[in-house]
């Protein structure tokens, strides 16, 4: 009989929960504290095996290799969630297992059966990554209840399974085994296996794929987000969105702040899901923001790993010796000139910058700059509200560029004393910040962005990288010499630096920019006005917006 239908709304039929019964009453956590206990799924597992095993409905029962609805699935999570072992657990399945569909029973209910001649191949790019999925399976047949299983040869390199079949670890560099008549498949970090030539690792992973659906097979792979610029086997899985391919990525909810360890903290309880130690699991998110904050880790790699954003590769937003030979001396600014401010602020870990943009010709000022650690630990708010009076007191301020991060109260405030005159910038847009770093980049590479050559500016500009996020989308123009085009933002060569001096002037320069295509330096022709904003002695946030109850900005 066929499937006898769904119970509760939207129910499928599956294998999963056959599969992962097996599972835990066969395997056993392969390491830790709690070695040689029963591997228990969280749920985030018992829902990944549902899907990558749901079957067709209407499937014939003598129809196993038509059954399935997927033929492969993609499992994304941070490092340390656990995914070597789930597979290593899923290797075990397919290899001993009932992992094929029998037809269905006489309730209407799906019939998992063990395949007669398996071949599990665990592959990767190197037989180091092998290891990562390969060692805990050989503690889970080694230790556990399948160790007394007739016929199960276990060794280092290879396992000989009871009767016809095997498990074995494949590297690219393992040609030799690369026909294999392979039922399942799985793929360790193929965020790792890039190139399509002959031994390319995208070419690698297509010849797995290719020979287990001649098998009628599976495959699975497991990664971390992948480096975009990079092409790689699972960026390339994951864009092509097949309809028979299982896509299981828990995206970030936003681009926090790595400083902002509140922030980064929710942001890590969400990604590891059922594997936060509190809801039962072994990953303590104090560690994993120990990692996140390193200071010798570079921000691209740690929001990759740990913060599961499909983020490139860093390179140098300017190199020393083109950013000092942009330096000059002469014709420094003088009071009521027109300017564009960039203002880039912090709490309590990162700096807080405003930076001067020059209208007439785009030369970048040094402005002011906070170190929390310079004030207490926090910096002071009230402060950097002074400077802005100062600023549009001395100068003919026409715009300002601010990132409301941590800074919309004041940016309410300054929308009031100077109406049309500050541009809220959250620089972790990232179409808009790539507008940004592309205005810069033309800048630098013409050597019409120049700057006042102050030390500190110095400092945070050569700290500073260029990291390439998702790719842009396609239209003409946006792919040189065939390559496409990734959107860039700026980040951190280290935890530790500052950099918030240089975003602050890159919001500066795109703020004059914004000024003369609103006429600025038309309107600058006629007599300029001393002040375009009276300012008067006790108008700052604690006395001016307190009345009214709205804010408490002390």
């Amino acid at each position: 009989m066929p499937w006898r239908g769904p119970q509760e709304e939207g129910e499928f039929p599956t294998l999963g929960y056959a599969i992962g019964e097996w599972i835990e009453a066969h395997c056993i956590i392969p390491d830790g504290p709690k070695l040689g206990q029963p591997y228990l799924l969280t749920d985030e597992m018992w829902l990944h095996l549902l899907w990558s095993y749901r079957l067709h409905p209407d499937a014939p029962g003598d129809a196993a290799a038509d059954a399935h609805y997927y033929r492969g699935d993609q499992l994304v999570r941070p490092q340390k969630w656990g995914k070597d072992p789930f597979n290593a657990a899923r290797c075990s399945a397919h290899a001993l297992g009932p992992v094929q569909f029998g037809g269905w029973d006489a309730q209407g209910e799906p019939v998992a059966v063990p395949h007669p001649s398996p071949w599990v191949g665990i592959a990767a790019t190197t037989e180091t990554q092998t290891d990562n999925t390969f060692r805990p399976l050989y503690t889970m047949l080694t230790e556990g209840p399948l160790a007394d299983t007739p016929g199960l040869d276990v060794g280092l390199a290879e396992i000989k399974l009871p009767g016809v079949g095997w498990i074995d670890p494949l590297t690219s560099s393992a040609s030799g085994k690369l026909g294999g008549r392979f039922t399942y498949v799985s793929l360790t970090e193929p965020g790792l296996l890039v190139g399509t030539g002959r031994t390319g690792g995208v070419t690698f992973a297509r010849v797995l794929k290719r020979n287990v659906g001649g098998m009628n097979g599976m495959w699975s792979e497991i990664t971390n987000p992948w480096d975009p610029t990079e092409n790689s086997a699972s960026q390339l899985t994951y864009e092509a969105k097949a309809p028979d391919v299982y896509i299981n990525f828990r995206q970030p909810r936003r681009r926090v702040e790595l400083a902002d360890t509140e922030a980064v903290l929710r942001e890590i309880i969400y990604l590891y899901g059922d594997s936060i130690r509190d809801r039962g699991g072994w990953v303590s998110p104090k560690r994993i923001l120990a990692d996140v904050q390193d200071s010798a880790a570079g921000e691209a790699e740690v929001r990759r790993f740990f913060l599961q954003e499909i983020i490139g590769g860093t390179r140098s937003a300017v190199t020393e010796e083109r950013w000092r030979a942009l330096a000059r001396t002469d014709d420094p600014l003088r009071p009521k000139e027109s300017v564009a401010l960039g203002f880039d602020g912090s709490r309590s870990r990162d700096a807080t910058a405003i930076r001067i943009c020059r209208l007439r010709d785009g030369r970048l000022f040094h402005g002011r700059v906070w170190i929390p650690e310079d004030h207490g630990g926090k910096v002071p708010r009230l402060q950097v509200h002074q400077a802005f009076l100062d600023y549009f007191e001395v100068y003919d301020v026409h715009v300002v560029f601010a990132d409301p991060y941590k800074w919309q109260e004041y940016l309410d405030v300054w929308s009031g004393l100077w109406p049309n005159k500050i541009v809220e910038f959250p620089t972790n847009v990232e179409r808009r910040m790539d507008e940004v770093v592309q205005r810069f980049l033309t800048g630098v590479d013409s050597g019409e962005l120049t700057h006042d050559g102050n030390e500190l500016s110095t400092r945070h500009a050569l700290d500073a990288a260029l990291v390439k996020g998702k790719r842009k989308p396609g239209r003409e123009g946006d792919e040189k010499d065939g390559v496409p085009q990734h959107y860039l933002s700026v980040g951190k060569k280290r935890s530790d630096a500052l950099i918030d001096d240089f975003v602050a002037g890159l919001l500066a320069g795109h703020a004059r920019g914004y000024a003369i295509e609103h006429g600025a330096l038309v309107a600058d022709n006629a007599p300029p006005a001393a002040v375009r904003v009276e300012q008067t002695s006790d108008a700052t946030p604690h006395n001016f917006w307190r009345p009214s109850g709205r804010l408490d900005l002390g």
